[in-house]
């Protein structure tokens, strides 16, 4: 292989791609020792994992860097930025990435006398409206389409289903194409750049520089792409360069991955490099056990997809939950019931064992997480994302916010004030408990929409009960905001960011160890501040921006992953894995055991989330002779198909008659629970 310098390998997950990769890049590394390469992994997850897999056969001599393809093309258009200033006219600013929440408020204001003017919408789905034609712009840059031509798409290739989500006027395709013209000239104007905006300079204007393909030709000598199936068909036309040049290059691909398919990958495209590179196949290695495991039964559970009336039975490796199991309650605690009596019988770790649904609500991932912690079994869910106001140190900072600056009273009451006087005293040396919190909040706060405070505490008639400890807790307190707010008055400027780290080493930092969930809050916090007072200053619009910032993280847009995983390949698997589908494959998981929930759920046939509106148009090989409902039926073959790759021993199906809501379960992977064996004691 290595004398090819342009290889294409193909093959299921566990197949050993990953593998061929990093040995061509060994040998390539052994004849070019001083170049440079690009190498691209599909997501942060992978571009750790394969980042220590070529630490660990190169050593340190020579320094590896893996990005995403998107982490490669933002770096690349704010190193370039000079060209596209020059190409397209504008005054040289350092470009400023713009959060998807911040995106959404700003296009919003910009965008909303238009949408009135055509009368589209109004309230919830003003928002939905450009959440999509944010969306849009993303996937026509992803994919390289010119923004002149996404009206024509839309109206040739949208489905009769998404033109009605839209609006009967077919004018309206017209009017996005003006917004997003809008839009993209309003931000290079003011220097911002979005994920859409990023892949628009690339594909338009950087990479068909010459100045710039010959600073990319002379900068790295080959290019190396693990899981190409989940990339954007605007890193093809980067690797089509190599690939012209004659520069070695190695993709892998996986036909049943394509996780990212319907969020901007385009797999189809990146296949079509394959008939210029030399193609290996690779399959799973032969098992020298007896016994038959999940990927064997692949071929069998297909069947059933296609025709779930077929009764040839599933091998051992598929086991069902004994039934009936009505309540999704009850299915949850069987799951938990029969994972901890396993564990603790010695059967099996708890890094062995995935539990998978096709949506992971809250309540189940309570629950299960509940029921483990409670059994002393460690619980990983993968990349949890929580709105920071489900944080109480957030909640109460935020109070506190409302308490010290002007015009903020609205968004305070009672239960509020209460919550703050136990979170911020709870690590002083003195405290307020939940008592006389709720007591003080009832008699000493005086709401006010322009400048809510707290009074004195002898306000309250019968402050002498409320105990020395409490009462020196809360004129601390008191005395400290007024102290700020007295600040104010004298006219000094209070930066909200310098607000914030000072009431968390006041109040929050004691020396204490706060858990890693609190800590990565705290700081999605001060950087979602940070980075929101930027925006507003660069756009000259300071006014009302602390009252418009509460707004936005009171809204729920704005989480934080509570468990980011570490830097150590294998630090993060040291407990149950927690997940939906989505995660799952892209993490790239593998276990022993995996268990299925809500198999009857009819979320395994739906994309759902994992697929952005109007996507199907910006591919570049569209299949104009396919249906919404054959693009999930390939959808949910290829899930199956990767997801029992990535099971070593077992699957178990679990089902209850309802869901979450009492609506009946009958999906179309239930014939799978009616030919699988029932359960047996796992691991026998």
């Amino acid at each position: 292989m290595g004398r090819d310098v342009q290889t294409w390998i193909t093959g299921e997950a566990r197949t050993g791609k990953t593998t061929q990769l990093v040995e061509a890049f060994q040998h390539w590394l052994e004849q070019k020792p001083s170049s440079a390469a690009i190498i691209f992994a599909a997501n942060h997850t992978t571009r750790r994992q394969l980042t220590q897999q070529l630490l660990r056969a190169i050593g340190e001599r020579y320094p590896v860097v893996v990005k995403t393809p998107l982490g490669f093309i933002e770096d690349e258009v704010t190193l370039f930025s000079p060209l596209w200033w020059e190409s397209l006219d504008l005054n040289a600013q350092f470009p400023l990435r713009l959060r998807s929440e911040t995106e959404q408020d700003l296009a919003l204001t910009l965008w909303h006398n238009k949408l009135l003017e055509w009368g589209l919408v109004s309230g919830k789905a003003e928002n939905q409206l450009v959440r999509r034609i944010l969306d849009i712009l993303q996937l026509a840059g992803a994919s390289g389409t010119p923004l002149k031509d996404i009206s024509g798409l839309l109206h040739s290739r949208l489905s009769v289903e998404e033109k009605a989500a839209l609006g009967e006027d077919e004018a309206i395709f017209e009017v996005i194409t003006q917004l997003i013209l809008q839009w993209r000239d309003w931000c290079l104007e003011h220097g911002f750049l979005t994920y859409g905006l990023i892949y628009y300079l690339y594909g338009e204007v950087l990479l068909p520089n010459p100045i710039y393909q010959d600073h990319l030709k002379r900068r790295y000598r080959a290019i190396f792409a693990d899981d190409v199936d989940d990339y954007p068909a605007i890193a093809q036309d980067l690797a089509k360069l190599f690939i012209e040049d004659q520069a070695t290059a190695v993709f892998t691909f996986n036909p049943s991955g394509k996780v990212r398919f319907g969020l901007s990958a385009d797999p189809d495209v990146w296949e079509s490099l394959a008939s210029h590179c030399e193609i290996i196949s690779l399959s799973a290695s032969p098992s020298h056990s007896s016994r038959e495991r999940p990927p064997d039964a692949i071929p069998l559970i297909l069947e059933k997809v296609v025709d779930p009336s077929a009764f040839t039975p599933l091998p051992d490796c598929i086991q069902h939950l004994p039934p009936p199991i009505i309540a999704r309650s009850q299915m949850l605690r069987t799951t938990a019931e029969i994972i901890i009596a396993a564990i603790n019988a010695g059967k099996a770790k708890p890094e062995d064992i995935a539990i998978i649904a096709p949506g992971l609500d809250e309540i189940a991932r309570y629950t299960l997480i509940k029921l483990f912690t409670q059994a002393g079994i460690a619980v990983s869910p993968l990349n949890e994302q929580r709105p920071l106001m489900s944080s109480a140190l957030v909640r109460s900072l935020l109070t506190l916010t409302c308490l010290v600056y002007p015009e903020l009273g609205r968004w305070i009451d009672n239960s509020a004030i209460a919550e703050m006087l136990v979170v911020l005293t709870e690590h002083s040396s003195h405290s307020i408990d939940p008592i006389r919190a709720g007591l003080l909040a009832d008699s000493c706060y005086q709401a006010d929409p322009s400048s809510p405070r707290l009074l004195d505490i002898k306000t309250f008639p019968r402050w002498d009960r409320i105990g020395y400890e409490a009462q020196t807790a809360y004129d601390q307190l008191r005395e400290w905001i007024q102290e700020y707010k007295n600040q104010q008055i004298a006219g000094k400027t209070i930066h909200l960011v310098s607000f914030f780290n000072q009431a968390i080493q006041q109040f929050l930092w004691k020396g204490n160890n706060l858990p890693v969930a609190d800590l990565t809050s705290l700081r999605e916090l001060t950087e979602t501040a940070q980075h929101y007072l930027e925006v507003q200053k660069r756009i000259q619009n300071q006014e009302g921006e602390t009252p418009n910032f509460i707004q936005l993280i009171k809204q729920g847009t704005i989480t934080a992953n509570p468990y980011p995983l570490p830097v150590f390949e294998n630090a993060f698997r040291s407990g149950i894995t927690l997940s939906n589908i989505f995660q799952y494959r892209s993490h790239r998981a593998t276990h022993p055991w995996q268990f299925w929930l809500d198999i009857g759920s009819p979320l395994w046939f739906k994309q759902g989330a994992a697929n952005l509106f109007a996507s199907s148009v910006f591919l570049r090989n569209t299949h104009h002779n396919t249906t919404s409902e054959m693009e999930s039926e390939e959808h949910l073959q290829r899930l199956l198909k990767d997801l029992l790759n990535r099971a070593q021993e077992k699957v178990y199906l679990c089902q209850s008659d309802l869901d979450v809501n009492g609506t009946e379960q009958n999906g179309i992977l239930l014939s799978l629970v009616h030919t699988s064996t029932p359960y047996t004691k796992l691991g026998s």
